[in-house]
């Protein structure tokens, strides 16, 4: 396999790398010995990976998330060579995992006839992802912070485990044309998300007709556009509500939200308490 692999943070328990493949021929490794559990964030581009048991297509919009002890064999396709993040931790901290969480992820972590699963990636997933990433960048020596910031993306990936249903297949044709297309929506979501972002815009800037958009980020990403950047601009006001002392009318419209009723309204319905509340629990 042609990649470059690039360290981002090593830790006592983890360390993050970067993945840039640089396959341009559709190749098929050879098997490969897995000795760390491994969460992988797909950036960009499309590979298969392929355990016992299983062959599972792994892209924009899904989460790979294998096992250490077990070989496999990775399939790279022509012309989508893949940019992946992984989050690989060592087997004293995976095995303290496996008691941890022993109830809602067991049938996985402790089943050897299971050596890697695929999820289908949610909002506040792709959220605590971003933000990992830009701390990453512009703080990379805060080690308390981006151990954190770790953990709490794993334990929020442990609690999927416990109510997992395998990410639907997506059509050939969207895979080959479009995963791009959501690669791009999700970069401008994530950095436009306080601006008043409409149809239009993301569909333009990603270069795919008004009719078209729609369809294709939820087949992929099984939520609608406003309903991926709503969750995000949520998670985002959760995080400012819990890290500064912002007036929660700043906080309303420096997420993108045209009202504090409204902010109010959907806080309440995603996380069962008021922002207010919230934010007394945490003093």
């Amino acid at each position: 396999m042609l990649a470059d692999i690039h360290l981002l943070h090593q830790s006592d328990f983890y360390r993050i790398t970067d993945w840039v493949c640089h396959c341009n021929l559709c190749s098929i490794t050879n098997p490969e010995y897995n000795d760390s559990l491994c969460i992988s964030f797909i950036r960009d581009g499309f590979f298969e990976y392929r355990t016992f048991r299983r062959n599972d297509e792994v892209h924009v919009g899904r989460i790979l998330v294998s096992k250490p002890g077990f070989t496999h064999i990775t399939k790279h396709i022509d012309d989508q060579p893949d940019t992946t993040n992984v989050l690989e931790f060592n087997q004293e901290f995976y095995n303290s995992l496996k008691d941890q969480y022993s109830k809602e992820a067991g049938w996985f972590l402790s089943n050897n006839d299971i050596h890697s699963l695929l999820l289908q990636s949610k909002p506040e997933l792709d959220y605590l992802h971003h933000r990992l990433l830009e701390q990453l960048k512009t703080q990379p020596g805060n080690k308390l912070l981006i151990d954190e910031m770790v953990i709490e993306l794993l334990e929020r990936i442990m609690q999927i485990l416990g109510n997992l249903k395998d990410p639907e297949p997506i059509p050939d044709s969207l895979k080959q044309f479009h995963l791009g297309t959501i690669e791009l929506a999700k970069s401008y979501i994530f950095e436009h998300f306080g601006d008043n972002i409409s149809l239009k815009v993301l569909a333009s800037h990603c270069h795919v007709s008004l009719f078209h958009f729609s369809r294709i980020f939820k087949t992929i990403l099984q939520v609608s556009p406003h309903q991926y950047l709503m969750a995000v601009r949520l998670d985002h006001a959760k995080l400012l509500l819990g890290t500064t002392e912002q007036p929660i009318a700043d906080i309303v419209y420096t997420c993108g939200f045209n009202s504090i009723e409204h902010f109010a309204t959907a806080f309440r319905q995603r996380f069962k308490m008021t922002p207010t509340h919230y934010r007394q629990q945490l003093a």
